[in-house]
């Protein structure tokens, strides 16, 4: 694979961007906000690039509505309650926006995806590493003695650490040296434990996901081989669930049970809640970030409603839902343009972060918005690669 050509300050951006999404699982343990300062350089060395080299061509959909959505948070300002608390949800916003632009301009080619796919998996790794550190260590998170990488909320490390397992099974599949394949098959199960020690159910749905995905990449196998990755899969299993703190184990295996009772962590009323207050002004909502102020009428002390798509109903009302569905939704069409092994990859992808946001607060997180930019770039590319194939024949 051809390495492209790139100037002193294209290079000085794509080594930063490189250490930025290795960064992104576990930064915040080596220092809060790791991440999110090594973006600031990136983000103006490309814009530096833009000035010296112009900008591309690659923009799609995802990033009209993106800005698009960028405004409305920001017109929502205008009757937000909580106005301090509302231009901090505005600048995060305009920084998740320019993040955006940065993904998609500086990841470009086939060398690039496989780079930045590696530095993430890599960071996913030394993500597990802290926590099991800390599981051997006793030193727990917050909530019901789960363990994480310092700085990052539980729940949503379990979700940091399913983007991984995707991205080593597709760099598994792609790579021809041995060595680089063993790294990426070797990592799936690792990453897989340390989803356990985190103790989330929600993560153990979205990681499942990932093992889908690795098994639809073996489906030509032959017979031996399969009953190989069988015995694997059975073998890292019992790994797995003996490794991890009975905890872990016993709250990740109570999901049907919680879903049964409907106990999801008061996580139900909160939602009913939520609805009752954007009843109040269903198509505007009531403003950025106005939920923890117009549910504390009601004696819920939250600001987050843990799930994405309440929170913006609640808070942006229809039209900021409708915009922000319009964005994930757009990428689903260079998805289906692609071949059928890209497109499993970047569905398992979508499917993780729309899963996730069903009890997660994830809409203004970097690391999600790095994923929907992947997906968007990757399939833009994919799409017209296998276009110009099938023109070809």
């Amino acid at each position: 694979m051809t390495k492209p050509k790139m100037s002193f300050v294209h290079r000085l951006a794509w080594y930063c961007l490189l250490l930025m999404v290795f960064l992104i699982p576990w930064g915040e343990g080596l220092y809060d906000g790791a991440a999110k300062v090594m973006a600031m350089p990136t983000i103006a060395l490309s814009l530096v690039m833009v000035v010296l080299e112009g900008t591309h061509r690659r923009f799609f959909a995802f990033n009209f509505f993106a800005l698009l959505l960028g405004v409305w948070y920001l017109v929502g300002v205008w009757w937000a309650p909580d106005l301090e608390w509302a231009k901090e949800i505005v600048k995060t916003y305009v920084m998740l926006i320019l993040m955006s632009f940065m993904f998609t301009y500086l990841i470009n080619s086939e060398y690039k995806f496989r780079w930045i796919y590696q530095a993430y998996v890599l960071g996913a790794l030394a993500a597990t590493g802290i926590i099991f550190n800390n599981y051997l260590n006793g030193i727990t998170g917050p909530y019901y003695n789960r363990y994480t990488v310092e700085n990052i909320e539980t729940d949503n490390m379990a979700i940091l650490l399913s983007f991984g397992i995707p991205l080593a099974v597709w760099l598994y599949t792609q790579y021809q040296q041995w060595w680089l394949k063993l790294l990426n098959v070797m990592a799936i199960p690792i990453i897989f434990y340390g989803i356990f020690l985190t103790g989330t159910r929600t993560g153990l749905v979205t990681g499942m996901l990932g093992m889908m995905y690795l098994a639809f990449t073996q489906r030509k196998a032959s017979f031996n081989l399969k009953m190989i990755y069988v015995g694997g899969a059975i073998g890292a299993a019992i790994a797995v669930i003996s490794l991890a703190p009975p905890e872990s184990v016993e709250r990740i295996f109570s999901i049907g049970k919680a879903l049964q009772s409907g106990d999801l962590n008061h996580r139900e009323v909160l939602w009913a809640k939520s609805l009752s207050v954007w009843l109040d002004n269903p198509i505007l909502g009531n403003g950025t970030g106005s939920l923890g102020y117009v549910l504390n009428p009601l004696h819920e002390d939250f600001k987050w409603a843990h799930n994405a798509y309440v929170q913006i109903l609640a808070e942006n009302g229809l039209i900021g839902l409708l915009i922000y569905l319009a964005m994930i939704g757009s990428l689903l069409y260079y998805i289906t343009k692609c071949g059928i092994e890209n497109q499993i990859f970047l569905f398992t992808l979508w499917v993780t972060i729309a899963i996730s946001q069903m009890t997660l607060h994830s809409q203004n997180l970097k690391e999600v918005w790095f994923i929907w930019s992947l997906i968007g770039i990757h399939g833009y590319h994919y799409s017209h690669k296998f276009a110009k194939a099938r023109r070809g024949h």
